[in-house]
């Protein structure tokens, strides 16, 4: 049975239909490892744990997308964070710069934790270990993220209007950090496609600004679309045809409750009451 596994951060999983979840209405089987806010430590984490778990093979398709550097992952077994979320074991929160996450990452934290070529690294060893385990494998696979990682996240918009804008870091491109020039080879791989946050922001900006729900940079399901027909879909030698009816329902759906509601935690509640097999399982440890 064919089945696609997607990996990734709030750009592949979401409070509404993304890229992978409107992918995944193609398959026979699908699976959707995303979690909204993960880092790439607990990607590849997750990427591992899949792969032992299921027998993958070449009917199968895997999409991992990556985030960004200044994420930090740990996990607890059985401890959900949320009703919403129950038994979600991987504690994810975004950035550790977010500024809901002032009281968890504070001043004495960061002074005795971080450093940011530290936790660049993690990043650059969970990607190269993935990239060689699914290369590994006898499955198609393609490698994305939300912004060129080697711009180390000053190219993600933190808002409808900020795209381009350079953000106050001391390190705007990773090139320019001579100690891991060696990692350059990874994204060497013909594996890797446009990114999907820096696509969406420049393909369809004017979409971006309508769509906006409470000041919300994640691309709309349009967008989403545009990117996986026009960047993903042919990577993979796939037939370009038209949406299929359960993908159209879903954007027309969303469409419509987005016209009545400008409120992201009532329209969430819609979209997942109103959307015939959006799964938001929550998979694995």
């Amino acid at each position: 049975m064919a089945t696609l596994y997607t990996f990734g951060c709030s750009f592949t999983s979401y409070h509404w239909p993304t890229w992978a979840d409107l992918f995944g209405l193609e398959f026979e089987h699908f699976e959707n490892w995303g979690i909204p806010g993960i880092g790439n430590v607990a990607i590849a984490n997750r990427v591992a744990e899949c792969f032992v778990k299921n027998n993958i093979t070449s009917d199968d398709t895997v999409i991992i997308q990556w985030s960004g550097h200044l994420r930090n992952d740990y996990h607890l077994f059985n401890n959900a964070i949320s009703d919403r979320d129950p038994g979600r074991s991987w504690k994810t929160k975004g950035s550790m710069f977010n500024f809901f996450n002032d009281k968890l990452y504070d001043k004495k934290w960061l002074t005795n934790f971080f450093n940011e070529e530290s936790y660049i690294m993690y990043s650059l060893n969970a990607i190269y270990t993935t990239l060689e385990l699914v290369k590994s494998k006898n499955c198609k696979w393609k490698m994305t993220s939300i912004g060129d990682f080697d711009k180390l996240s000053t190219d993600i918009a933190i808002n409808p209007t900020a795209y381009n804008e350079v953000l106050p870091n001391n390190k705007n491109n990773l090139w320019d950090i001579e100690m891991f020039l060696p990692y350059k080879k990874i994204w060497e791989d013909d594996n890797w496609i446009q990114p999907i946050g820096s696509y969406c922001w420049k393909s369809c900006p004017e979409e971006l600004y309508s769509w906006d729900v409470g000041v919300d940079a994640h691309p709309s399901p349009q967008m989403y679309v545009d990117w996986l027909y026009n960047i993903l879909k042919p990577s993979l030698y796939l037939d370009n045809a038209e949406l299929n009816s359960n993908q159209k329902s879903w954007i027309k759906q969303c469409q419509e409750i987005k016209s009545n509601i400008n409120n992201l935690d009532a329209f969430t509640n819609i979209v997942h009451l109103e959307l015939h097999n959006f799964n938001k399982e929550y998979r694995g440890y």
